[in-house]
């Protein structure tokens, strides 16, 4: 019985300890992390985004684990030549999601749908990286009056098979276990084995020496963010399921453009269905490029997303 007590009290020793690591952690985040856009108050969520440049309304969603700040280098080209909002997913970044509101994919396309009513945006062009991507797909079902042009980078577009590398400890099916792992075993590791994950994640490329700060990577630290990607994670596999085999009913033009090494999703796989589905879709590779060319090819997503926007119907540029 002796020891018995001593490996429970040793494992709530070891809990405590990493609750104490993680509530140090998420301060220090929000020390150093303020919100440089504006709220907006969408079905009681808190939706944040930032706004920038002149010209027709371009809409940037994130990936899992991400933010708008990711969009940086991507946005302040872009805003060259469009309005680029950079929106922070329900949940992500500095937006908010209550815990009894689902992660489903046609859950969060109505709340950005909604938010775009709100500011008055009648139609958009949207661009969406990796599990963006199967957002912005989502959209251009949900609403095909004000989706202009679906760009898709690195996307997530059919159920997985296998999971996506390092992100793959976020598949947690149990809410309990997530919200425990999360406030208390998540920051820890992910300090520990963050440098190799995250350059698994930009494999073959190099990590961007601003990518914690600018670029708003080191968000994903704090234990929310961990907690709401791994609610987006689970979630995703169901909303894939009820989306993909209806892609052939999207009706703006859409392009794919994937990095050919990428170590996170495979080409091959999210871009073969996208092209039978939608024959009339552009489809592109970048040579030794990985999984985060929003941030590592930000000229070539630029050339990209302004060939997209001028195609026509049936895949043509106009």
């Amino acid at each position: 019985m002796v020891v018995i007590y001593f490996i429970v009290a040793l494992i709530f020793c070891l809990l405590l300890a990493s609750w104490l690591f993680t509530q140090h952690i998420d301060k220090k985040i929000e020390k150093n992390f303020r919100p440089p856009g504006q709220f907006l108050n969408v079905q009681h969520e808190k939706i944040h985004y930032t706004k920038q440049g002149q010209g027709p309304t371009l809409v940037l969603i994130h990936g899992l684990a991400g933010n708008a700040l990711n969009f940086t280098a991507l946005a302040n080209q872009l805003a060259k030549h469009y309005t680029v909002y950079s929106i922070d997913r329900p949940g992500s970044g500095f937006s908010t999601r209550h815990r009894n509101i689902p992660a489903d994919f046609n859950v969060q396309s109505a709340t950005i749908l909604d938010w775009m009513s709100q500011l008055n945006i009648d139609e958009a062009f949207v661009a969406g990286h990796s599990m963006g991507g199967a957002i912005a797909l989502r959209m251009a079902l949900d609403a095909p009056d004000k989706i202009k042009s679906v760009s898709l980078l690195c996307p997530l577009t059919v159920p997985l098979t296998k999971g996506p590398g390092p992100l793959t400890m976020l598949y947690i099916p149990y809410q309990g276990l997530r919200r425990v792992i999360s406030r208390t075993l998540a920051a820890p590791l992910r300090i520990l084995f963050g440098k190799k994950q995250v350059a698994q994640i930009f494999f073959p490329e190099r990590v961007p020496s601003n990518f914690g700060i600018e670029s708003g990577g080191a968000l994903a630290l704090h234990s929310e963010s961990f907690y709401q990607a791994s609610c987006d994670m689970v979630a995703s596999t169901e909303s894939l399921y009820k989306q993909f085999e209806h892609y052939e009913k999207i009706s703006c033009p859409v392009g794919i453009l994937y990095g050919e090494q990428d170590a996170i999703l495979s080409p091959d796989a999210h871009m073969s269905f996208i092209a039978t589905s939608l024959p009339n879709s552009m489809a592109e590779i970048i040579p030794n490029a990985g999984h985060m060319i929003i941030n590592t090819q930000p000229e070539a997503c630029f050339n990209f997303i302004n060939k997209v926007n001028k195609l026509d119907a049936q895949g043509k540029l106009a």
